[in-house]
C-alpha cells in the first residue's frame, strides 16, 4: 500500500464525501493508483464512492478515469458505478462525453450506449461529424447504433468506407443493430470494398438472424469472391440448425457452384432435417460431378440407415472422385437394404461392380466389408484391386480388416501377390496435401503413391500451417473453400514466408475462381494467380492425366 493506511484512507474519503469535499476528495484520490494502494482498497473506496452524491461522485468518478488503474476487475467495478450513477443523469452524461479527457470520454460514451440515453444522441451525432480521434468517433458510432433511432442508417453508412480500421468496423455494426430489411441490405453493398469490410459486412448480417438478413447470408454462398463465400459458410455454421431452411429453400434454381456451398454448409451443420432435401438432389442425379460429390459427402456428415438405399446408385457413377464419396456416405449409412443393394450391385461382375467394390476398398470403408466377404464376386474383385492397383496404406489396412472378420488366408494371398509384384519406385519430393474432405485427402493419397510419393495429408489448415513453414516441402496440394481457413487464407500465409518459387501451391477447387471467359473460351487468369500466390489451379473432376501432369510439372522425375 505504499505506506498508506488502509483504515485512514477510506475514513477520509468517506468524511470527504459527506461534506461534499470535491476537491480534498480528489487530492485523497490520486494515491489510489495501482503504485500506492492495492485492488482491494481501490475496491473498498468505489463501495464508498457508490453511497455518495452524484453532485460530488461524478467529478470524482471522471477524475478516477485518469488514474492508472491496471486490474481488471477494479476497471470492471469503476464502470458499474459510471453506469449506476449515469442513469437518470443524461445532462451530466452529456456534458462528461463532450468535455472530458479522452479516457473518460470513452467510457461515458460506452455508458450512454448501453443505458440507452436517446438525448445524447444529438451530442453523439456531432462528435461523430466534428471529432476526428478514431477512439472517440468509433465509440459514438457505437453508442449511437445502441440507441436504434430511426435516421441513423445514413450516418453509419457514411462512416462504413472509413479508412481507419475502428471506425469502419463500428459503422458496419451499428448497421446491423439497426436491424429490418434496409440495414441487411446496406450490410449487402458494403461487400466488395476490401476483404476486411467483406468479412466484418458477412458477420454483421449473421448477428441479425432475421429470415431477411440470413437470405442475404445464404446467397452469399454464391459469391465470386472467396472470402465472403468461407466467412458465410463460417458464419451459417455458427447459426447451426436456424439456418437449415433457409439453405435448403434456396437450392431452387440454384447455379451449379451455389448449389455446391448450399449443400456443403448443410452436411456441416449436420441437421438430420436436411436430409430429405439432400437425398433430393442425389435422387436426380445432377449432370454436374460436383454436386453429387457435395450431397454424398454432406450424407456422409448427416447419417440416416433408413434413407440408406439411396445411397448405392453413387458407386455406380462415372467419377471416381463421386463414387468414394458415396463409399463413404454408404459405410456410415449401413442397413439391410443398402446391404441387399449393395451385394446385387457386386454379384454383376461388371465394370460398374470393379468401380464399386474399388471405390469402397479405397475410401476405406471398413464397415461394409463385414457384410460382403462371403460374397465370391467380392472377393474375387477386391484380390484384383488390391494386389494391383490400391496403395501400400489402402491395402494394409484392407487385410486389416480382412484378417478381424476372419478372413485372414484371403489376406495372406494378397499380402503374397503384392509382395510378387513389388512396390513403385520411390520419389523423394515430399508433398502436403491440405482438404478439410477426409475422402478427397484419401484420393490424393492414392493416386500421389501411386505416382511414388508418399504424401503427407492435413485436414485442418491450421495445423498444416506450421508444419508447412518449419519443413518447407516441394509441393502444397490444398483445396480452396474450406472452414475457418481458406486456401487463399493458407497461401497468404506461406507467402510470408516463402515465394512460388520456394514453395509451389497446385490449388484444386471446384469453383471457377481464377477462370475467366474470353471469346468463348474458358482459361485460367494467370494474373490473378499471380496475386494470389497460387501456382497452379486444377478444377474437379479431373483426369489421372491432368493430375499427373500438375504434380510433374512441380517434381521432376
Amino acid at each position: 500500500m505504499g505506506g498508506i493506511n488502509a483504515k485512514e484512507f477510506i475514513d477520509e474519503l468517506i468524511f470527504c464525501l459527506k461534506e461534499e469535499d470535491v476537491v480534498k476528495a480528489k487530492a485523497l484520490l490520486q494515491f489510489a493508483s495501482d503504485s500506492d494502494v492495492d485492488a482491494d482498497i481501490q475496491r473498498k473506496a468505489l463501495v464508498e464512492l457508490a453511497k455518495g452524491s452524484e453532485k460530488i461522485v461524478f467529478p470524482l468518478l471522471e477524475y478516477l478515469t485518469r488514474i492508472d488503474i491496471s486490474n481488471p476487475k477494479v476497471q470492471d467495478s469503476l464502470y458499474e458505478l459510471i453506469l449506476d450513477k449515469a442513469y437518470g443523469n443524461t445532462d451530466l452524461v452529456i456534458r462528461y462525453i463532450t468535455e472530458n479527457e479522452k479516457k473518460g470520454r470513452l467510457l461515458f460514451l460506452k455508458a450512454a450506449g448501453e443505458l440507452l440515453l436517446k438525448e445524447t444522441a444529438p451530442d453523439l451525432i456531432k462528435i461523430i461529424i466534428e471529432d476526428r480521434d478514431p477512439d472517440i468517433l468509433a465509440a459514438a458510432i457505437t453508442a449511437l447504433g445502441k440507441l436504434r433511432l430511426p435516421g441513423s442508417l445514413p450516418i453509419f453508412s457514411k462512416m462504413a468506407p472509413h479508412p481507419d480500421r475502428k471506425i469502419r468496423q463500428a459503422a458496419i455494426l451499428a448497421v446491423s443493430e439497426q436491424g429490418g430489411n434496409d440495414a441487411a441490405d446496406r450490410l449487402a453493398e458494403f461487400i466488395g470494398q476490401d476483404e476486411e469490410s467483406n468479412k466484418l459486412a458477412v458477420e454483421a448480417l449473421s448477428e441479425m438472424q432475421d429470415l431477411y438478413a440470413l437470405d442475404k447470408l445464404t446467397a452469399l454462398l454464391g459469391s465470386p469472391l472467396t472470402n465472403v463465400r468461407d466467412t458465410a459458410i463460417d458464419q451459417l455454421m455458427k447459426l447451426g440448425t436456424k439456418a437449415t431452411p433457409v439453405l435448403t429453400r434456396a437450392f431452387q434454381n440454384a447455379e451449379a457452384d451455389y448449389l455446391v456451398h448450399l449443400v456443403t454448409t448443410l452436411g456441416y451443420i449436420g441437421d438430420p432435417a436436411a436430409i430429405s432435401p439432400i437425398l433430393d438432389i442425389i435422387n436426380t442425379q445432377p449432370s454436374d460431378p460436383n454436386i453429387r460429390q457435395a450431397a454424398y459427402e454432406a450424407m456422409e456428415r448427416i447419417p440416416s440407415p433408413k434413407t440408406a438405399i439411396s445411397l448405392v446408385h453413387g458407386l455406380q457413377d462415372p467419377v471416381e472422385s463421386v463414387r468414394m464419396s458415396a463409399a463413404r456416405a454408404i459405410d456410415r449409412n449401413l442397413s439391410k437394404a443398402l446391404v441387399a443393394g449393395l451385394r446385387n450391385v457386386v454379384r454383376e461382375g461388371s465394370e460398374d461392380s470393379k468401380n464399386a467394390v474399388a471405390a469402397l476398398i479405397d475410401s476405406e470403408a471398413g464397415n461394409i466389408f463385414n457384410f460382403l466377404a462371403e460374397e465370391e464376386s467380392f472377393l474375387e474383385i477386391a484380390k484384383t484391386h488390391v494386389s494391383t492397383k490400391a496403395d501400400p496404406s489402402t491395402r494394409k489396412a484392407f487385410l486389416k480388416q480382412m484378417g478381424i472378420i476372419g478372413r485372414k488366408e484371403f489376406a495372406e494371398s494378397i499380402e503374397n501377390e503384392a509382395t510378387e509384384k513389388g512396390e513403385p519406385e520411390t520419389r523423394t519430393a515430399r508433398i502436403f496435401v491440405v482438404d478439410d474432405s477426409k475422402m478427397m485427402l484419401k484420393l490424393y493419397q492414392n493416386k500421389l503413391t501411386a505416382m511414388g510419393f508418399k504424401p503427407l495429408p492435413f485436414d485442418r489448415p491450421e495445423e498444416a500451417i506450421p508444419r508447412i513453414l518449419q519443413e518447407r516441402p516441394d509441393l502444397v496440394i490444398t483445396d480452396l473453400n474450406m472452414p475457418n481457413i481458406s486456401g487463399l487464407e493458407l497461401t497468404r500465409e506461406i507467402r510470408k514466408k516463402f515465394s512460388r518459387q520456394d514453395i509451389p501451391i497446385l490449388m484444386i477447387t471446384t469453383q471457377s475462381d481464377f477462370v475467366e471467359e474470353k471469346d468463348g473460351d474458358i482459361r485460367v487468369n494467370d494474373t490473378v494467380l499471380t496475386k494470389s500466390g497460387i501456382n497452379q489451379v486444377l478444377h474437379k473432376p479431373f483426369t489421372d492425366d491432368a493430375f499427373h501432369k500438375a504434380v510433374n510439372s512441380f517434381i521432376k522425375p
